[in-house]
């Protein structure tokens, strides 16, 4: 194994912990916005806030990860010349 491919294998390690931990990243917010809608706010009828709250996190955190997504391959040309 010469150092091409140790690099062909970091590369795709990198990309699967960013694509896993954005998932991971999404779930965690979920949990969060879903643990938070107790019997408090079911009775003050602030569950309304908190589910707009909840689709906006879930939208910027899909934004972000389409991006990142975007940024990772309009780069990767430009890192992988064989200089």
């Amino acid at each position: 194994m010469d150092w091409l491919d140790l690099l062909a294998v970091q590369g795709t390690f990198k990309i699967l912990v960013q694509h896993y931990s954005s998932k991971a990243s999404i779930l965690w917010c979920s949990a969060f916005f879903t643990v938070q809608l107790s019997h408090p706010y079911m009775t003050t009828r602030k569950t309304i806030a908190l589910t707009r709250w909840t689709f906006v996190g879930k939208v910027m955190s899909l934004l972000f990860n389409m991006l990142s997504k975007l940024v990772i391959t309009f780069f990767r040309p430009l890192f992988n010349c064989s200089c």
